[in-house]
């Protein structure tokens, strides 16, 4: 007579039940990631720098609702950074804990962007072995090589990767950098900049003539520094990118500057600060005169910032007046102007016009010398708030700068 045996549930590891008793008393629930594959769109909601940083793994989107997996759910300043990440992107986060298992293997999905990029080298290698041999030798104008390559999916494919990537990062800056063998790619997140992927030498002429055809710059001149602009669209969204090219020993040196347009929509209460740091900036922007700077390294959110406490600002009893280099945002109301060294309109000579012109507030794009500085507090000190900008590690480093 045969006996059935019996099927024994599957022994829960030592790690899964700590993670559930943690869960409990957290009151939050716990999520088994193993074998879960995440949309790469998924994944793009949270920069893998801070993904690793804190221990977050994105899981799942709703429709306003980002659901979330955090290794130490009870860590402030993961929380902190995941509440303001989401908050860029208009969703509201659902924090679930998840085992440092689950998080080391969903982590490892972060490379498909290397995936892709992979994948456009291997066809643009493949399509210059077609080429005719004969025809390789001969040698071609820099410009003819550039505008063909406009029409070279690899390449074009490879530079809408990067920039797809850099947008869904939150990224403010790519650098695109020539180095002795290979070329180094890095975007910028929240000020600090971090390598994102490496591309073979012999492709960096290509996507660096791309880029300067996509901005108008001069394909044949690769002697000087050149500047530029142009814009891309992302799903439904319009990106415009500043560009600046460098000569350097290795090649063009690019690096592109994202703005994107919503930025210019946020309010000052939509920027991350904490409560106490909220409530500093509500009675700064309430008091008839003085000055508020905004400090902090490249891309850490100073542009964004002030474009936030301007529209706050932004009243048909005000007079606003903007000097900027360039002007990033369109502000309606605001009377934006653009400062132009080359021709002596500099921040210190437009400081000295608009004081002629009634304003009750003055943004001055960035205080670059003692002169600026100067008038900037005078005109503070004068009946009017003045709002600006200075390059500093932090806001202490304001004082030896000034």
């Amino acid at each position: 007579m045969s006996k059935k045996m019996a099927v024994l549930p599957k022994e829960e590891s030592t790690e899964v039940k700590k993670i559930k008793e943690r869960a409990e008393k957290l009151g939050i629930s716990h999520v088994d990631l193993a074998g879960r594959e995440i949309p790469i769109e998924v994944l793009a909601l949270v920069p893998e720098e801070a993904a690793k940083f804190y221990q977050i793994i994105p899981f799942e989107k709703s429709e306003n609702k980002l659901r979330v997996g955090l290794v130490n759910p009870d860590d402030l300043q993961a929380r902190e950074a995941l509440r303001f990440i989401t908050l860029r992107s208009g969703l509201t986060p659902e924090v679930f804990i998840i085992t440092t298992g689950d998080f080391s293997n969903c982590l490892k999905q972060y490379k498909n962007l290397k995936t892709e990029v992979s994948r456009a080298l291997t066809q643009f290698k493949e399509e210059e072995e077609e080429e005719d041999g004969e025809a390789a030798k001969k040698k071609r104008e820099v410009k003819e090589v550039a505008e063909k390559t406009l029409a070279e999916a690899p390449i074009s494919k490879i530079v809408d990767v990067i920039l797809r990537y850099a947008y869904d990062g939150h990224a403010s800056d790519v650098h695109i950098e020539p180095l002795e063998k290979e070329v180094k790619v890095r975007f910028r997140v929240d000020g600090t900049l971090h390598a994102s992927l490496f591309l073979p030498k012999n492709v960096h002429s290509a996507v660096a003539a791309r880029i300067k055809i996509l901005s108008n710059m001069k394909i044949d001149e690769t002697r000087i520094p050149q500047d530029g602009r142009f814009q891309i669209r992302v799903g439904d969204v319009k990106i415009d990118l500043r560009v600046s090219v460098l000569p350097t020993m290795q090649g063009e040196k690019v690096v592109m500057r994202l703005l994107d347009p919503s930025a210019a929509m946020l309010g000052y209460k939509e920027l991350g600060l904490v409560s106490h740091n909220l409530e500093a900036l509500k009675k700064g922007i309430s008091r008839p005169f003085g000055m508020i700077l905004v400090t902090g390294p490249t891309g850490s959110g100073k542009s964004t910032t002030l474009n936030a406490v301007l529209r706050e600002m932004n009243q048909e009893g005000v007079n606003i007046i903007s000097l900027e280099d360039p002007v990033e945002y369109y502000i309606e109301g605001v009377n934006q102007s653009q400062i132009r060294p080359e021709i002596q309109y500099t921040f210190a000579s437009g400081l000295r016009s608009i004081l002629r012109q009634d304003p009750d507030v003055i943004m001055v794009g960035e205080i670059r010398d003692s002169e600026t500085a100067g008038l900037a507090v005078h005109a503070a000190l004068t009946g009017h708030i003045v709002l600006s900008t200075l390059h500093t590690n932090n806001a202490i480093g304001v004082i030896p700068r000034m």
